[in-house]
């Protein structure tokens, strides 16, 4: 499989310079950083979230872990829970199962970012495949995000 269309898309609507680094088959974000020798704190991870209000998308580094406090903090929802691996082709239809970009406006999601992640010169990416990363820098990544909200979601992993 290659980029995912929406993702494309996106990021051609928005104009923004990128380049497509393949890797070796992953099966996390983290992976997919060490097969394309990339540092997983510049790798954007996506975890979807939802509860009766609906879908909510988190951006964090692969080198953390989701703080769900932080995110009730950011969002006042306290009932938000982890999507299951098998019901997230439902919201990225043109995405490998697991491999969720975090490009969540593109997808029509609330999109919360990490705020490390404005931090980084270079952000990568899942690209809506297992083998492919999506680079760009920094200020576009931001830029694609400027109508998110930032804040600290992640901690250090235990």
């Amino acid at each position: 499989m290659t980029m995912a269309s929406t993702v494309s898309q996106f990021l051609d609507d928005h104009s923004v310079s990128y380049r497509v680094i393949p890797h070796a088959h992953s099966a996390t974000s983290r992976e997919s950083a060490h097969a394309a020798n990339v540092r997983e704190d510049r790798v954007a991870k996506a975890i979807l979230l939802r509860d009766s209000e609906g879908p909510v998308l988190a951006v964090i580094p692969a080198s953390s872990s989701l703080d769900l406090r932080a995110v009730h903090d950011e969002t006042g929802r306290n009932q938000l829970e982890m999507v299951p691996e098998s019901e997230l082709g439902r919201t990225f239809p043109d995405c490998e199962l697991g491999a969720l970009p975090p490009v969540g406006p593109a997808y029509g999601l609330t999109t919360l970012v990490d705020s490390s992640l404005g931090r980084c010169d270079t952000v990568y990416f899942e690209s809506g495949d297992h083998e492919e990363l999506v680079a760009m820098d920094g200020r576009d990544f931001d830029r694609l995000f400027s109508g998110c909200r930032h804040s600290d979601l992640s901690k250090d992993w235990p």
